[in-house]
């Protein structure tokens, strides 16, 4: 199938106004591996959509070959609503302004819709609870009736990659390096391979699964929600679904898109979604760690933010990752309250990319092998 480009129009909330999303899909419709690719749910997270930018010259090249075995289905701006917010020469794009939710959050659990569909039915053949699964997923969502544009975009989007063997939602810190979350339990293989072909420098895994109905997360915790339920069938993590953040918001360039994309691609290829041959396996640049190990750090008080620690650095417990200076006090170092890491690991967001910061603040996050006492029940997401 040559590539096809559609769009998906979303009800018109105001006269006069009206927004699409435009989807892109490559490979023949219905053949597995299916893999679903989106950016910019967060719309002002930009670096995710220039790999895209990158990556679909190379698989409609890929389709004219005839090398894409699967189907891949790409959305690289998926949030149009997001996209349209500008505020005093400022891209905002994270939180909806009708009902100032999380774009992020809030998407759709079909796993209590797929129990009554089928539960009953479920059994020990494993490929015949995906089937069923998949089915009745799908119908869940054609048959619901979303009222306006944010609604109609989470029921139609979910109708591309609920039955996606691989759902990549690919987002950005506001100051960071390339790192993963995901709600898939079992890390052995697929995703310690798309932890090495995309060069990632920390990988979080959620257990069980995220409780915070994030995009990826109700994709792959579907499988798992539903292998708690049923423990006597035979139901696999079907999908291995994670959420890519490339590094910075301002980490936006050909060569890194270049580079992304070429990642992409041959984790597509290794996945057998794409025809090729994918090479060695990069090694691994750290293990997976829990999220209930991830030490996030919080400004204690206003003023300028000072970084000790560069991403990416290895952090000992008890190191001073940063300060908050008050700019108003005259005393020298008694100005500056040092906040330190909690455990040892991966400083791999510094989570500020202005300079001021405020009580509260997410200034940096950790990623650590060992559960954290104080994480306890914590999904490690900030709004």
């Amino acid at each position: 199938m040559a590539h096809k480009k559609s769009t998906i129009n979303l009800p018109s909330m105001t006269p006069g106004s009206a927004r699409h999303i435009t989807v892109h899909r490559f490979g023949k419709a219905g053949a597995r591996p299916k893999a679903y690719l989106q950016a910019a749910i967060h719309a002002n997270e930009l670096p995710g959509a220039m790999a895209l930018h990158h990556l679909m010259p190379m698989l409609a090249d890929a389709d004219k070959r005839g090398l894409i075995k699967g189907e891949v289905i790409v959305v690289p701006t998926v949030n149009p609503i997001g996209l349209s917010q500008l505020s005093g020469n400022n891209h905002l794009g994270r939180y909806d302004f009708l009902g100032l939710g999380n774009f992020n959050r809030n998407w759709l659990d079909l796993s209590g819709a797929v129990a009554e569909s089928v539960g009953a039915e479920l059994g020990g053949d494993a490929q015949a609870n995906v089937s069923l699964v998949r089915g009745a997923a799908l119908k869940a969502l054609a048959a619901m009736k979303p009222q306006n544009e944010l609604q109609t975009l989470r029921v139609e989007i979910m109708k591309l990659s609920v039955d996606a063997d691989v759902v990549l939602d690919l987002h950005c810190d506001q100051d960071a390096v390339l790192h993963l979350f995901t709600s898939v339990r079992d890390l052995g293989g697929p995703m310690e391979a798309l932890a090495g072909d995309l060069r990632a420098a920390a990988t979080m895994y959620n257990e069980p699964y995220p409780e915070a109905l994030t995009f990826s997360g109700v994709n792959g915790a579907l499988w798992a929600r539903l292998a708690d339920r049923y423990p006597q069938a035979s139901i696999p993590q079907a999908c291995l679904s994670a959420t890519v953040e490339y590094r910075g918001q301002h980490d936006v360039s050909h060569e890194l898109g270049e580079s992304d994309a070429a990642n992409l691609y041959r984790f597509l290829v290794r996945r057998g979604i794409v025809g090729g041959r994918a090479g060695k396996l990069p090694a691994l640049k750290a293990e997976p760690m829990p999220i209930g190990g991830m030490d996030v750090g919080y400004s204690p008080a206003t003023g300028i933010l000072v970084y000790h620690v560069p991403k990416g650095a290895w952090v000992k417990k008890g190191t001073a990752v940063c300060e908050v200076i008050d700019p108003s006090d005259a005393r020298g170092a008694k100005a500056r309250k040092q906040i330190v890491a909690r455990t040892d690991g991966i400083l791999f967001s510094g989570k500020q990319n202005g300079r001021l910061a405020w009580p509260g603040a997410v200034v940096f996050r950790i990623a650590g092998p060992k559960h954290l006492a104080h994480r306890k029940g914590m999904s490690g997401l900030d709004d």
